[in-house]
């Protein structure tokens, strides 16, 4: 099963809405209360006024007829009801029922002005009960009783439950649309962070400026920046390493280089020219070795303060120019292709430059006699290009081709150190330029050195 994804947004949307729910149940909770004591109150009140009107009906008629008439039609309006049902008895003071329903047994209620309540059960139904004892035009301590079901008061509670509820629950439901505006705004400091630290370079160290961040990340920034400063201490600390041993294996390359032409001049026995040969190559080689990790250490070094404007064209065809005796002793037929127009470039010359001559030397080493090296340029993004006709590139190598010290299989016979393309790599990206490898018209390999910053190109 795939975890999902935790966001911040949608835990503080949680949390938000938690406290809020919670409100909401505590609200309907009271609510219901009040409604239910203010039902209950106005029903009360209604009982009330039935058990008084019947006591003047009772005292009338006795004082009048000494019987009661449940059937009569003003006694019949003031005990029937159209949605509850209700009930009545009534007792006279030696506890005789002279009207209504027995099962409404007398209660030990005092004499007063004001009805008593309380709540019955009758035939499975929840009854509440109104009773008054009083004495009126010398009828004494006789007690009228009314008791009606619970339908109008239910019906009022929920009247008044949903009157309150609807409309906070409904302001609820509008304002999630509101909160969640008001979360990616708060969190937009922590997003505009977030692309600062993803549009970064992978060699830049320098630390995030705090000036506009919220207090609340400023600790995670102060990390952040602490560990960049570590960071940037590690890798200047390497970068010095690769080129201090770089300059001090040259001075004795050079004097070993020297020392074997010596040697080779001197030697008596011509069975030790070949011996002289092959320690001649290696030092070639080690010495190449030592230049390219030269250039890498200086295409790795922060050079934003030497960037300056230049023609790509011209620098192009000023670098084929310093390879043409060397393709021409191969019997390559070394070329370039470019327009008269200046193409305006803003980068660092030194790179550019070592970038330009690792393509070449690549070419021309790959490039068998008899073969073609072709250099072009073109704006609108700025390019230049390397085409030869040598054996090419193989698909599964050209994931490969840029790592550094990785060669391929038929660069095993190809005098090289397996840094050059890296190195040109690292240029690119100092300049937010791409490189790619393919496969040229020509039939052997293409390297494209593509600027896609726009401001590398802008004058």
């Amino acid at each position: 099963m795939r975890r999902t994804e935790r966001t911040l947004a949608y835990a503080l949307l949680g949390w938000l809405l938690i406290p809020l729910v919670a409100l909401l149940a505590v609200s309907a909770y009271t609510t219901y209360r009040n409604a239910y004591h203010l039902a209950e109150t106005e029903r009360d009140l209604v009982l009330e006024e039935i058990t008084d009107d019947l006591q003047d009906f009772v005292s009338a008629t006795l004082g009048a007829r000494r019987t009661i008439d449940p059937d009569s039609l003003t006694f019949s309006l003031l005990v029937r009801d159209a949605l509850d049902q209700r009930y009545f008895a009534i007792y006279d003071a030696q506890g005789a029922l002279l009207a209504g329903d027995r099962r409404l047994t007398r209660m030990p209620a005092p004499v007063g002005k004001h009805a008593v309540f309380d709540t019955i059960f009758l035939d499975g139904k929840t009854l509440r009960r109104a009773v008054l004892k009083g004495e009126r035009n010398g009828f004494s301590d006789f007690e009228i009783q009314v008791a009606e079901t619970m339908v109008r008061r239910d019906r009022l509670t929920l009247h008044l439950l949903r009157g309150v509820l609807v409309p906070q629950a409904l302001a609820l439901v509008l304002s999630l649309p509101l909160i969640w505006f008001g979360i990616s705004r708060g969190l937009r400091p922590l997003e505009e962070l977030r692309r600062r630290i993803t549009h970064r370079s992978a060699q830049d160290f320098d630390a995030i400026p705090v000036d506009d961040i919220p207090r609340e990340l400023l600790p995670v920034v102060a990390a952040l920046n602490d560990l960049l400063l570590r960071f940037r201490s590690v890798r200047e600390e390497q970068r010095r390493f690769t080129a201090d041993a770089a300059h001090q294996i040259k001075t004795p390359l050079a004097i070993l280089t020297a020392e074997i032409e010596l040697a080779r001049a001197d030697a008596a026995c011509p069975c030790a020219q070949p011996t002289y040969d092959r320690l001649q190559k290696a030092v070639l080689r080690l010495t190449h070795l030592v230049r390219q990790l030269l250039a890498l250490a200086h295409s790795e070094a922060n050079e934003s303060t030497a960037h300056g404007l230049f023609d790509l064209s011209e620098l192009a065809r000023e670098v084929t120019g310093g390879f043409v005796a060397a393709a021409a002793r191969r019997g390559i037929d070394l070329g370039f292709e470019g327009t008269e127009q200046a193409i305006p470039v803003r980068g660092n010359v030194v790179l550019i430059r070592e970038a330009m001559k690792n393509l070449l030397e690549n070419a021309l080493k790959f490039t068998p006699a008899g073969g073609t090296v072709t250099v072009s340029t073109r704006n609108f993004p700025p390019v230049f290009a390397v085409a030869d006709s040598g054996p090419g590139i193989a698909d599964a190598e050209l994931p490969l081709i840029f790592k550094r010290f990785h060669r391929t299989p038929e660069s095993s016979t190809v005098e090289g150190s397996g840094l050059g393309l890296a190195i040109v790599q690292e240029v690119a990206r100092k300049h937010g330029a791409i490189v790619t490898a393919g496969t040229s018209s020509l039939g052997g390999a293409l390297f494209e050195f593509r600027f896609e910053d726009q401001s590398v190109s802008r004058p």
